[in-house]
């Protein structure tokens, strides 16, 4: 496996993506995007994820990847746009964008986006808004990958969701996680690597609770986090998300190719509009209470600052056959 420096690996992913048509400016920001997913160790949607975009514009199925989000209409804090079915990441950090700018005149901004692609891994977005002092709220609803609570039937998508509030010196909280104990990508990366799931996470093909991905990939199902509270709670995400975006709903995003689609939401709140408490002060005291209390814990974020650090001076672990998709093509 080899061990790829950072810049070395955005310049990789840029070539190819170029080489796909796509513009040199919008390719490189993609590949950082992705690329830093790795860094921080979010590798089944960082540069694990690039054969799947190639595909993707392969295939046309990232209709225009040089377009950006149409607005559709606006009330206040709320603005709507249509993503065109471009480029998911790019689409996404445009409304992350304009929802921090909309909270800098309201101290809440809004915008959902509807008619997108993947976004690639959601933490990016919460952390751009922590990184410049805002407080987020950011998710998408998602191709049926999970039955609901219950159920046999995958018909509910694992549905991700981020929260991002601004900590003091970098030291932001982020949690990024799917409704599904271990998203499909993550269960995808353990199953090409041969590892087993550190907890159980969904059934094999004959209902057996399971820690193998294959078996939850090849006829099982995965479970939802929290067994019917994740079920329910990816529902109302789904319904928050089709409802306000004006879109399609899980059941309708089954018709269409997984990953594209989607509806996303991203609420953004300007502390220093709403006269909210320092952000700073007060997750470090959230944070430095967990150390005293429970020195063996950890704060959301805290893995991907270590890995992140680890990624700057050491490179990015690459699996083998990723990095030889990621070839230029003769």
């Amino acid at each position: 496996m080899p061990i790829i420096a950072c810049e070395r690996l955005i310049e990789q992913l840029t070539q190819r993506l170029n080489e796909k048509g796509v513009s040199l400016a919008r390719a490189r920001r993609v590949a950082e995007l992705y690329t830093q997913a790795s860094a921080d160790g979010v590798h089944s949607h960082g540069v694990n994820f690039i054969p799947a975009i190639l595909d993707w514009l392969e295939q046309k199925l990232i209709v225009d990847p040089e377009s950006s989000p149409e607005l559709v209409s606006s009330c206040g804090a709320f603005e709507r746009y249509d993503g065109k079915q471009g480029f998911g990441s790019l689409n996404a950090e445009f409304c992350i964008d304009r929802a921090m700018t909309l909270a800098d005149v309201f101290g809440v901004g809004a915008v959902g986006l509807r008619n997108t692609g993947h976004w690639g891994r959601p933490g990016n977005y919460g952390w751009r808004a922590a990184e410049r002092g805002y407080l987020a709220i950011c998710w998408t609803n998602a191709w049926p990958v999970l039955p609901p609570w219950e159920g046999a039937t995958n018909a509910i998508g694992n549905n991700p969701i981020v929260f991002a509030v601004p900590g003091p010196n970098g030291q932001h909280l982020v949690l990024d996680m799917a409704l599904s104990q271990f998203s499909v990508g993550r269960l995808n990366t353990y199953r090409a690597e041969g590892k087993t799931l550190p907890v159980v996470g969904g059934v094999d093909r004959a209902g057996r609770p399971t820690t193998d991905p294959a078996a939850i990939l090849e006829g099982g199902h995965a479970w939802p986090i929290g067994f019917w509270k994740g079920s329910g709670m990816a529902i109302l995400l789904d319904a928050f998300a089709a409802i306000l975006c004006d879109g399609l709903t899980t059941s309708e995003l089954a018709n269409k190719e997984e990953g594209l689609g989607n509806c996303q939401l991203f609420i953004v709140f300007n502390p220093k509009i709403v006269g909210a408490a320092d952000s700073a002060a007060r997750t470090h005291e959230i944070v430095r209470h967990l150390a005293e209390t429970n020195p063996e814990s950890r704060f959301p974020g805290q893995a991907a600052l270590e890995n992140r650090k680890r990624s700057a001076e050491a490179g990015i672990a690459v699996r083998d056959d990723i990095w030889a998709c990621l070839q230029l093509k003769p």
